[in-house]
This record gives structure tokens, C-alpha cells and sequence, in this order.
């Protein structure tokens, strides 16, 4: 029993900081949709922004592999619940494409950068590649469907 609570006691104290970090993502006290609401803008270089309320204040930098969605995960049950989605779809998504883009390096490599006849061996990494590319597709999509839903249910909580 002592055992028990012990594990329980621990478990609890190392929640507080993940806790307080997640109070530390929520838009402060008293917000507007005006002043609070969250929006994704693309950038030409670097990783598009997750901007809040009319100014844009910058609140993540979404990674290639789901990050940058702190505000997200700790906003409304709906919106922390896509927000993970889009988490888990971006990683799956970047991870296909970073093994699919290995493929294509190893059969430029093995191939002696096309100077060579194709053989058995790259016409199978040229296959990996593309089918690495194609399968990171409907995970891309996903995510950008996630991380769509996920902004409008934050946003959704400051129309009531």
C-alpha cells in the first residue's frame, strides 16, 4: 500500500511541470476572439508561424515533425485532441519522406549518379523511394486537416 501511494505521489509531482508549462501555452485572462484568436501563416523561408489575434504574435514555429503546437495542446478538450492528430500525422508524414528521400540518395550513390546502367538494386530503391513518397501523401493531408481543425476549435471558445 505505502508502495502504491509512494508511485502515485511521484506520478503526480512530475505532472506539475508539464502542467504548469500547458497553463503557460493558454491565451491570457479576459481575451477577444480580436486579440486572441490563433491563425497559421506560411512563410517563403522557414516553417510557417502560428500567429495569435490581430497584431500576430508569434507562438510557435510549426516543425517539420509537429511542433510548434504548444498553444493548441493546451487549449480547448476539441482542439488539443486535433492538435495531437496533426502531431502524429506530421511525424508520420515527415518520417515517409525522409526515408523516401534516403532511397533516392542510395540509388544515386549505387548507381554512380545515373552514369551506370540501372540494375536490379536501383530500379528496387527507386521503387522504395517512390512508394515511401506516395505512402507520406494521405498523412500529409491529415495533418494540415488536423491542424485546420484544431485552430477553429481554439478559435471556436472565444464566440461564446
Amino acid at each position: 500500500m505505502t508502495h502504491r501511494l509512494a508511485t502515485v505521489a511521484f506520478i503526480a509531482l512530475a505532472a506539475l511541470p508539464c502542467a504548469a508549462g500547458a497553463q503557460a501555452g493558454r491565451a491570457p485572462a479576459g481575451c477577444t476572439y480580436e486579440t486572441c484568436a490563433l491563425r497559421v501563416e506560411p512563410r517563403f523561408w522557414g516553417p510557417p508561424r502560428l500567429l495569435r489575434g490581430r497584431e500576430g504574435v508569434d507562438v510557435g514555429k510549426l516543425g517539420a515533425f509537429g511542433g510548434g503546437v504548444d498553444s493548441l495542446l493546451a487549449g480547448p478538450d476539441s482542439a488539443a485532441a486535433y492538435a495531437r492528430r496533426y502531431v502524429r500525422a506530421a511525424r508520420t508524414s515527415n518520417t515517409l519522406a525522409l526515408l523516401s528521400a534516403a532511397a533516392y540518395v542510395a540509388l544515386l550513390v549505387h548507381s554512380d549518379n545515373t552514369r551506370d546502367d540501372f540494375d536490379n538494386t536501383d530500379i528496387a530503391l527507386g521503387v522504395t523511394g517512390l512508394a515511401f513518397g506516395i505512402a507520406a501523401i494521405p498523412f500529409n493531408l491529415r495533418a494540415g486537416q488536423s491542424l485546420s481543425r484544431a485552430v477553429w476549435f481554439y478559435n471556436a471558445a472565444f464566440a461564446r
